[in-house]
């Protein structure tokens, strides 16, 4: 920044720590981690409800309600992804895998509990590097042209599709239907329609939030109703949970748990802050990623089965990105998500026209907005906490009647996202991959990450190619390219290498 301003900082934390900038923070927050504890219904829906209150409530308040939804949000989705294995929001998607199955064991309340702290120590790590980074990130993000970007989603990839099983075969077959998956609809240079067979709904794509719900839920949910009708002293338990297990009281997440999961937490708070910086990846690649990485690290030999470090490393990317995406948005007015777009439109009604000037010109403003962003995540841990022990009793209804009513939630928020009956039709396609994803025992990440990925990549990759005019040296032009595919080379290396060494020890 140019100059620390010593009035607009004390003004700020006058404003921030006022009785009714806390008040709307924690509405924020409340409503957040309801909303996305909802399988469906994202956690951009109360943001664009809340919108029209910029109209006439003090910037200070419009954005206290704005970031603590954003950061309740984001927390939120993770609570039925470990309860149910159902992601109430896309970025809770990597959480399922290790968050589910400490479910299963009688771990949920631990899991929660590991979701929710490494979830504000990501969101801290990711506010205080905005607050000192801002200007330094914000101008290293415009190098990222079409060039540069190709290289950072193809490595994001490549690592997700060798990281994510012992045989990459597994992972390129799961990467590659997800990639058939993401080229559905319009082509993004010719407007062409692929692969619609005449369905006019497939023109828009394949809708993100019925795959999710359709892969992640719809294959468990089935099982569980059909177990509970086929043996109904199943009745009794969740999942593969019983009942004299529920019976007694969860212990929670102990310190040494917490710390034994560093490794996790750190990895996920940089790649988060890292990728949530830059536009375009959002929080489920950099969770997905972040899971991946800390995956070849990590020395718990549960994880992918049920691993508390597992839940660290997705739920700490998850919500560092919430503080990193302010960085472009504030610098260069660049949105990098849907929900950046939104908080956006919410300074500019506000009268603060973000961009390279903002920080000058909006001194005061900026400063509030670093520290709500800051005490937001305290709220959130608060809310959290208190909030646990009403998911954990959840998952001790009997499964006779939990998981029709998790259907009947399923289909509602599947309908509600656009209110189209044909995305449910979709949300049972989704199911239908699932199951074939669990039959034969396929790695879920690569689908996914291929999906979010694929549109972005074909985007920067075509547009290199039509700037560049066909030449395929324009992929290695910049400093950061050359790192970035010199980091993915290094990659595959040392997976092959690994394998080798682990191959050759049995």
């Amino acid at each position: 920044m140019s100059g620390f301003n010593v009035d607009a900082a004390l003004a700020a934390v006058s404003i921030v720590f006022a009785l009714d900038t806390a008040l709307f923070i924690m509405i924020g927050i409340v409503v957040g981690i309801s909303v996305g504890a909802l399988p469906g219904l994202a956690h951009s829906l109360p943001i664009a409800l809340v919108l029209p209150f910029s109209f006439f409530l003090p910037i200070h308040q419009t954005m206290g309600l704005l970031i603590g939804t954003y950061q309740g949000g984001t927390y939120g989705g993770s609570i039925t992804a470990i309860s149910f294995g159902t992601p109430g929001t896309p970025g809770a998607a990597a959480t399922v895998t290790d968050g589910y199955a400490l479910t299963k064991q009688g771990k949920g309340k631990k899991a929660l509990q590991m979701g929710l702290y490494s979830s504000v120590v990501g969101g801290i790590f990711g506010a205080i590097v905005l607050i000192f980074l801002v200007v330094p990130i914000g101008q290293m993000a415009p190098r990222f042209g079409p060039g540069e970007l190709t290289a950072l989603y193809f490595l994001a990839l490549s690592l997700v599709v060798v990281f994510s099983t012992e045989n990459p075969g597994k992972g390129i077959l799961s990467a590659g239907i997800g990639f058939f998956l993401a080229i559905i609809g319009r082509d993004i240079i010719t407007g062409g329609l692929r692969f619609t067979f005449g369905i006019r709904y497939m023109q828009s794509g394949f809708p993100l939030v019925p795959l999710l719900m359709g892969f992640f839920a719809l294959p468990e949910l089935i099982y569980q109703i059909h177990s509970v009708i086929r043996d109904p002293d199943k009745a009794g338990k969740v999942g593969d949970v019983p009942l004299e297990l529920h019976a007694k009281k969860e212990e929670g997440l102990g310190f040494r748990e917490m710390w034994r999961s560093w490794r996790g937490i750190s990895i996920g708070s940089v790649v988060g802050t890292f990728l949530g910086a830059l536009p375009g990846p959002g929080a489920t690649l950099a969770a997905y990623t972040s899971y991946s990485v800390t995956g070849q690290f990590t020395k718990d030999r549960n994880y992918g089965k049920g691993s508390l470090e597992g839940v660290a490393a997705a739920e700490s990317a998850n919500n560092a990105t919430c503080g990193a995406t302010f960085i472009p948005l504030l610098t260069f007015g660049i949105p990098g998500s849907s929900i950046s777009a939104l908080l956006m439109a919410a300074l500019i009604m506000e009268g603060v026209p973000v961009g390279p000037r903002v920080v000058v010109d909006h001194t005061q403003v900026v400063y509030t907005l670093f520290l709500l962003i800051l005490v937001a995540n305290p709220f959130n841990l608060l809310f959290g906490k208190l909030l646990i022990p009403v998911f954990t009793r959840l998952t001790k209804i009997p499964s006779s009647v939990l998981w029709p009513i998790i259907a009947v939630v399923l289909v509602i928020g599947t309908y509600a996202y656009n209110s189209r009956p044909f995305d449910i039709i979709m949300c049972i396609v989704a199911g239908l991959i699932g199951y074939f994803y669990k039959w034969y025992k396929l790695p879920d990440g690569p689908l996914i990450l291929a999906f979010l990925v694929t549109p972005l990549f074909e985007a920067s990759f075509r547009q290199a190619l039509t700037i560049s005019r066909g030449n395929w040296m324009f992929f290695l032009n910049s400093n950061i390219s050359r790192v970035l595919w010199v980091v993915t080379i290094a990659a595959i290396i040392f997976f092959i290498v690994k394998r080798k060494n682990h191959t050759e020890e049995e």
